[in-house]
């Protein structure tokens, strides 16, 4: 057995972590088996996830199935393109790379899957360690593997005389040595991670202007969409690249020219004086990281950036940009205003009683997230009481329970009869804690009843509630 420990890291030291890939679905597709073992897991659902693009990392869901009583899953899916994957059972992953085509054998070492420890699981979840079985000598796994860990150890080396020293020659002195030891080895993929993660040293140790990086990098070079480093390298360059790093733009006021009309050809055509971007696709992908950049730091630009998202979907010639866009429109638009809730169907104060939310249409609903060990969420549904009390024939409140077991949220309504309102349990729903964006206990939030999204996240009681009920009633 060969053992791969794709544990997540930083790929730089100032970089935050990013393992992610883009896949692409077509009639090119090939067929891949996997088959493996999870001790401990029985029953769970293991799923394979991916991302629709690199830059919004908007998952999506590649296969699943149910790992049997003897603690084996068997799947089959199609991949078009070399794809990094998630292993993933309830909120702990692992990570590596699939080809289209191939057969995977693999083991997830044993980990308690039922603990009871009460954490925030997007805190402290525990990563999936894989074993590859008999993956080969020439398996892409094995050789990014060896990869990463020299390129980490010689950042850890020479860190200081790259960054504050600038010494090139030892950069290119690493670059020799990475061509030495993976000559021979004719993989696409491979070639092109290894440059674009080397070219992440180039950054560090300004071995080239710019503009010059781009010329090396960028300018008449294909666009690798679904390469995990050249994205990585592509987000890192042109980071506030409209507002700060070019040039030319950040001479120009870009924010003026999203909130005119016709702003998509306008920046389009401005953008072209940047010889950077004079690829009109290209151009257009720094475009797409630029608005979601300023989507966040900007509020008066929200709608001209969700315009110009809604334009690139309808008018983009280039497929993946499209996909982006649509992406991004997704990611800005989620849990906005008058945007739909989520739905979900939760167990209640009794396992065979079922709700979901499309039952509590035609009033306004609050709903809370919480856990009985949370201190704060007890002191926050202390004073929802009273909020209950007066608005309870106007409104319709929820608090479900992220408690590991549906038994404690079951004992402490009894204890707490007080606590009258309709109560759901969470029931390893992790999906539905993603929907939500639920990061911190409490979190309150508020909907209209149509199902739409007031607040999100709503002021708790202690906070301000009652004023966002008054107005949503009144």
């Amino acid at each position: 057995m060969t053992k791969l420990s794709m544990k997540r890291q930083s790929l730089l030291p100032i970089i935050p972590i990013i393992t992610l890939v883009c896949l692409f679905f077509s009639s090119y597709s090939q067929q891949v088996s996997l088959t493996g073992s999870a001790v401990g897991a029985e029953g769970k659902t293991i799923r394979l996830i991916t991302w629709g693009d690199l830059i919004t990392f908007t998952e999506e869901k590649v296969a699943e199935a149910v790992i049997d009583t003897m603690g084996n899953f068997a799947m089959t899916f199609n991949l078009a393109a070399t794809s990094y994957i998630s292993v993933a059972i309830d909120l702990h992953r692992s990570d590596l790379f699939m080809q289209p085509g191939l057969t995977y054998r693999m083991k997830l070492a044993p980990i308690n899957y039922t603990d009871n420890l009460e954490v925030n699981p997007f805190i402290l979840s525990q990563n999936l360690e894989i074993e590859l079985i008999n993956p080969g000598d020439n398996e892409l796994n094995i050789w990014i593997n060896a990869y990463n860990d020299k390129y980490n150890q010689f950042l850890l080396d020479n860190f200081n005389v790259l960054y504050l020293e600038r010494k090139k020659n030892y950069l290119d002195t690493f670059r020799l040595q990475v061509n030495g030891w993976y000559r021979g080895i004719d993989q696409p993929y491979f070639q092109n991670y290894m440059r674009y993660k080397t070219a992440g040293l180039e950054q560090i140790a300004h071995a080239q202007n710019t503009y010059n990086l781009a010329r090396t990098y960028f300018i008449d070079k294909p666009i690798l969409y679904n390469n995990v480093e050249y994205m990585q390298f592509f987000n890192n360059y042109f980071t506030r690249y409209l507002t700060a790093s070019s040039d030319i733009l950040r001479k120009i006021d870009i924010k003026a020219i999203i909130k005119r009309t016709s702003p998509y050809p306008n920046l389009m055509k401005t953008m072209a004086a940047d010889s950077v971007l004079r690829n009109d696709t290209f151009r257009e992908l720094v475009l797409l990281k630029g608005l979601f950049e300023l989507f966040y730091s900007n509020q008066e630009l929200e709608d001209p950036i969700i315009e110009i998202f809604k334009t690139i979907i309808r008018e983009s010639p280039q497929e993946m940009n499209r996909v982006i866009a649509s992406n991004m429109l997704a990611k800005v638009t989620k849990l906005r205003h008058g945007t739909p809730a989520p739905g979900f169907s939760l167990m209640g104060r009794t396992k065979d009683q079922f709700l979901s939310l499309n039952e509590f249409r035609g009033k306004p609903v609050v709903i809370n997230f919480w856990t009985t060990f949370c201190q704060g969420c007890l002191a926050e549904m202390e004073l929802e009481v009273l909020l209950y009390e007066k608005y309870k024939d106007q409104v319709e409140f929820i608090s479900i329970s992220a408690d590991r077991y549906w038994i404690k949220m079951n004992y402490f309504a009894q204890i707490k009869p007080e606590f009258a309102w309709t109560l759901l349990h969470f029931s390893d729903n992790t999906d539905l804690l993603v929907d939500y964006e639920v990061r911190t206990y409490p979190l309150y939030v508020v909907i209209d009843k149509e199902g739409n999204i007031v607040r999100a996240p709503a002021p708790g009681p202690s906070e301000g509630l009652e004023q966002v009920i008054e107005e949503l009633i009144n």
